[in-house]
C-alpha cells in the first residue's frame, strides 16, 4: 500500500537500538521470572512455512501466526491484509511486527523498504531504513551479538491496553528462540500503538510500558502461535 500524501519529517529512530537497551534492563527483571510459564517448553525448530491467513473479515481471537510462519515482508503484509478493524485485527497485526522486527540476522533492505512503503502510519517519527543500517542487536542484550535468533509467539501473550475506532495500543510478547531452540526462560514484549488508514492497520510507535513479567501475568495467550 504505497501512499501519496507527503509525510512531516521524521525524527531519528533510535527505538530499536536504544530502546533495545532499556529492554535489557526491563528484561534482566521481567524474562527471569519463574519457569512455571513454560515448564517443559516447546522446541521451534524447522524451516517456516505458510499458512494461509483467514479472510479478512473473519475476526476471530488472535492466533499469534497471522500471515504465515515466515519471518519477512510478505509475512507481514499478509498480515496487514488480513487483519480485521477490530482489537483482535490490532492484535495480530502487532504481532506480526513483532516477529518480524526482533530477529538476526536482520531483515535485508528489499524487506524493510517494502515493509517501511506499506505499514508506517502517516506522521510516525520511525524510520525503518536508518533503523536497521547498523546492523543491530535488537534482543535487547538477551542474545550475544551476532547470535541468530528469532522470537516465537508459541508462549507468546498480548495484551489490549486501549481501543476506541481508527486507534489500537496493544502490547505483545512472545519467547525467544536462539540458534533454533527456544529458551525456556527469556521473553520480550513491546507496546504498538496503531492506526486505520486506508483500509488496514498501520505503525504509528512502539513503547516499553510493560515488563515481561506484567504481561505475561494479565496478558491472554495466543491459541496458536508461531
Amino acid at each position: 500500500m504505497m501512499r501519496a500524501e507527503t509525510r512531516p519529517p521524521r525524527r531519528k529512530w533510535p527505538w530499536i537500538v536504544s530502546g533495545a537497551a532499556l529492554a535489557a534492563l526491563l528484561v534482566v527483571g521481567g524474562v527471569w521470572f519463574s519457569a512455571n510459564l513454560t515448564d517443559k517448553p516447546p522446541i521451534v525448530t524447522g524451516s517456516p512455512g505458510t499458512v494461509t491467513p483467514p479472510p479478512s473479515n473473519e475476526d476471530v481471537v488472535p492466533t499469534g501466526c497471522l500471515g504465515g510462519e515466515a519471518r519477512d515482508a510478505a509475512m507481514v503484509l499478509a498480515a496487514q491484509e488480513a487483519a480485521p478493524h477490530t482489537s483482535n485485527g490490532a492484535v495480530e497485526f502487532a504481532t506480526a511486527l513483532m516477529r518480524w522486527m526482533h530477529q538476526y540476522p536482520v531483515p535485508v533492505p528489499e524487506d524493510v523498504a517494502a515493509v517501511e512503503a506499506s505499514v508506517i502510519a502517516l506522521g510516525s517519527p520511525y524510520d525503518l531504513t536508518a533503523a536497521y543500517a547498523g546492523d543491530p542487536n535488537t534482543s535487547g542484550a538477551l542474545v550475544p551479538d551476532g547470535t541468530p535468533f528469532y522470537l516465537s509467539t508459541v508462549p507468546g501473550f498480548w495484551n489490549l491496553e486501549s481501543y476506541a475506532d481508527d486507534t489500537a495500543t496493544v502490547t505483545v510478547g512472545a519467547g525467544v528462540v536462539i540458534n533454533g531452540e527456544l529458551h525456556p526462560t527469556f521473553r520480550m514484549a513491546k507496546t504498538f500503538t496503531l492506526d486505520w488508514e486506508a483500509g488496514h492497520w498501520t505503525f504509528d510507535q512502539a513503547s516499553l510500558d510493560r515488563t515481561t513479567e506484567e504481561l505475561f501475568s494479565i496478558g491472554t495467550p495466543y491459541t496458536g502461535g508461531c
